[in-house]
């Protein structure tokens, strides 16, 4: 699975266990609808022309770890 359907997904697995009635919920959602429309930014954006996200993208991040957060809720 790549780096942004991680992301993605994680995401959503957040949203199962919070509230969604917080205010921030409805920032979260529209950032992530972008996100999966647009992805990470390339190279061909002018802003992002001399920077590589690759060392980044390549790395295995520990995405929203369930039991780690339900202990932080305890």
């Amino acid at each position: 699975m790549e780096f942004k359907e991680k992301l993605i997904s994680s995401h959503l697995a957040f949203e199962e266990d919070f509230n969604l009635n917080d205010s921030v919920h409805q920032v979260r959602a529209a950032a992530l609808k972008v996100f999966e429309e647009k992805g990470f930014p390339s190279k061909k954006e002018e802003a992002w022309k001399y920077t590589s996200l690759d060392a980044l993208l390549q790395k295995d991040y520990a995405l929203y770890p369930r039991s780690w957060l339900r202990e932080i809720g305890s």
